[in-house]
C-alpha cells in the first residue's frame, strides 16, 4: 500500500499539489489524468523518491514499487546482457534465464533474441524489454508514465489485456481515452491543486466531471447571491447603526472563509486552418514506389493517391515504414525506385512525432520567432493561445515537459495555413483537453489530411474516411 498524507509540492512560486491525500493498493488499476504541467509526472516521481515533497508524507509500507518513466533510454548493448545486469541478488543464471523467458512469453514478445542489440529494437519491443526489467524486480505496484506512446495499436490492445490481468496495483498516466476505458477501475484527475477520484473508466469520469463542474458553478452563483445579500445587509446596518458587528461575523463565516469560484479550464483556443481545397484536386500520387535500406526491403511497388479534402489514416505496426513513407513525401528520404508526385502549388505541413527540429538550447520565444518569422508582439499573442505565458516563453525548450514541447511544435506548425497536413503521431504527449481542441480543428479542416496515430479515440473523433494499411512492404486500402 502507498499512502499519501497532506502531500504538497511547490516550485518557487508555483504550487502543483496542496495537502493531497491518496491511497494506492488492493490491486487497483488507476488512470492519472490532467492537463500538461499539472503535476502528474511529479507525483509519480515523489512516490518513488526521485522528487522531494514540499510538505506532507508518503508511506510506502514496504511496498515494492517499479517505475517506468515516459522517456527512457537503453545502452548500446545486447538485450540479454542488459537484462542480466538487472539480476536480483541471490538469483543464479538459470533462474534468471527461466524468468526472462517466462516474462517474454507472457508479454507475447515474438522473435525474442537475447543477442539482439537494444538500439535495433522497435519502440514496442523496447517497451517490452522495459516491462521484463520491471517484472524481474517482482514489484507489488507499478507506476507507468504514458505507456501507449511507445506502442502501435496492436501493442496497445495487447497491453490493455495485460494490465487488466495483472494481479498487482498499477498507477499510470495516460491521455489515451480508449485505453483508459478498457483498463482502469478508477480515474484520478489533478485539478485545482487536488486529486479528484472517480470510480469507473474514462467515459464515466467524463460524465461525472461535467456534473461536478456544474455543481461548482451553481455553488459560485449561490455564493455571489449570498455575498450580495450580506453586502446589502451590511450597508443597511451601517445606516441604522445596529448589528454591524454581527453582519461582519456573518460575512467572515459565510463569504471570506467559504469562497467559491467559477470553474475555468485553461486550454488552447481553437486552431483555424484557412484552407479550402477542391475535392477533386490531385494532392499526392505514389507510382510503383519502392524503398530499400542496405538491400533490406521496407516496401515494394506502392501505388496509391490522395485527393482534395480526403482524411486518411495511415495504419500499420511499428517498424512497417510509416514514418519513412512520410519522410519520402516531404523530401527527407528518397525512393529507391518509382515516382512520388505532389500536386501543383500544394503547401504541405508536416508535424513530426519526434520534435528533433526544436533547438533545446533556445528560449521558447526565440525558437518560435526564428521558425515562423513573425515579430515579437504577434509571436507572444500566438504563443499565448497555446498556453505559453510571459514566464514560460523565457524558458529554454529543454526545460519544457514532453507535452509542452509537443504544444510548442504544434504552435509553430499551426502558424501557416496548409493545403495538406501530414501528422505523424500529433497526439502523443498532448493532454486530453488539447486533444479535444485539435480534434475539432481537424474535423473542420477543408484540406487533405494524412494521419499516423495509434489513438483510436482521436482517430474516430476527427472523421477519418479511409485507411491505408501498410504491412509487410505492401499497402492496402480500406474505406471507413
Amino acid at each position: 500500500m502507498i499512502r499519501g498524507n497532506g502531500v504538497t509540492k511547490a516550485f518557487a512560486d508555483t504550487v502543483l499539489l496542496d495537502k493531497v491525500d491518496f491511497l494506492v493498493g488492493e490491486g487497483k488499476k488507476i488512470g492519472l489524468v490532467g492537463r500538461n504541467g499539472c503535476g502528474k509526472t511529479t507525483l509519480l516521481k515523489m512516490i518513488v523518491g526521485e522528487e522531494e515533497l514540499t510538505a506532507g508524507s508518503i508511506d510506502r509500507e514496504g511496498d515494492r514499487i517499479a517505475y517506468i518513466p515516459q522517456e527512457f533510454t537503453f545502452p548500446d548493448t545486447a538485450v540479454g546482457d542488459y537484462l542480466e545486469s538487472k539480476l536480483v541478488n541471490g538469483w543464479d543464471f538459470y533462474i534468471y534465464k527461466y524468468k526472462v523467458d517466462q516474462f517474454a512469453a507472457k508479454l507475447n514478445f515474438e522473435d525474442f533474441d537475447p543477442k539482439q542489440r537494444l538500439l535495433t529494437l522497435s519502440e514496442g519491443q523496447k517497451m517490452k524489454v522495459k516491462l521484463i526489467e520491471t517484472l524481474l524486480a517482482d514489484p507489488s505496484t507499478i507506476l507507468i508514465d504514458e505507456p501507449t506512446n511507445h506502442l502501435d495499436i496492436e501493442g496497445i490492445m495487447w497491453f490493455e489485456d495485460y494490465v487488466k490481468n495483472l494481479a498487482i496495483s498499477v498507477l499510470m498516466i495516460s491521455h489515451d481515452r480508449s485505453f483508459l476505458n478498457h483498463t482502469v477501475d478508477e480515474i484520478w484527475e489533478i485539478d485545482k491543486l487536488q486529486i479528484f477520484k472517480f470510480v469507473g473508466n474514462y467515459d464515466f469520469y467524463k460524465e461525472e466531471k461535467l456534473k461536478l463542474i456544474n455543481k461548482w458553478n451553481q455553488d459560485f452563483v449561490l455564493f455571489l447571491k449570498r455575498k450580495e445579500k450580506l453586502d446589502n445587509l451590511l450597508e443597511l446596518s451601517r445606516k441604522i447603526g445596529k448589528g454591524v458587528a454581527a453582519v461582519h461575523k456573518r460575512i467572515e463565516r459565510e463569504v471570506e472563509n467559504n469562497t467559491k469560484e467559477k470553474y475555468t479550464s485553461k486550454k488552447i483556443k481553437e486552431v483555424d486552418f484557412n484552407t479550402d481545397v477542391n475535392s477533386g484536386k490531385l494532392m499526392l500520387r505514389f507510382s510503383d514506389v519502392s524503398k530499400l535500406y542496405n538491400e533490406k526491403k521496407v516496401f515494394d511497388h506502392l501505388n496509391f493517391e490522395l485527393r482534395g479534402r480526403e482524411k486518411v489514416w495511415l495504419y500499420g505496426p511499428n517498424g512497417a515504414g510509416k514514418s519513412t513513407l512520410i519522410k519520402m513525401i516531404v523530401g527527407e528520404e528518397k525512393a529507391t525506385s518509382g515516382e512520388i508526385k505532389v500536386g501543383d502549388n500544394i503547401k504541405i505541413g508536416y508535424f513530426s512525432q519526434v520534435q528533433t527540429h526544436l533547438n533545446l538550447k533556445k528560449s521558447v520565444m526565440d525558437e518560435y520567432t526564428e521558425q515562423t518569422g513573425c515579430y515579437f508582439a504577434q509571436a507572444y499573442a500566438h504563443l499565448n493561445r497555446f498556453l505559453f505565458d510571459r514566464d514560460s516563453i523565457k524558458k529554454r525548450v529543454a526545460q519544457l515537459s514532453p507535452g509542452e514541447r509537443a504544444r510548442l511544435a504544434f504552435a509553430i506548425f499551426a502558424y501557416k495555413d496548409y493545403d495538406m497536413l501530414i501528422l505523424d503521431e500529433p497526439d502523443n504527449h498532448l493532454d486530453i483537453e488539447t486533444k479535444v481542441v485539435l480534434e475539432k480543428s481537424l474535423r473542420d479542416y477543408r484540406g487533405t489530411l494524412l494521419l499516423v496515430s495509434h489513438d483510436r479515440y482521436f482517430i474516430e473523433s476527427i472523421g477519418i474516411e479511409k485507411m491505408y494499411n501498410l504491412r509487410e512492404g505492401a499497402i492496402s486500402y480500406l474505406s471507413l
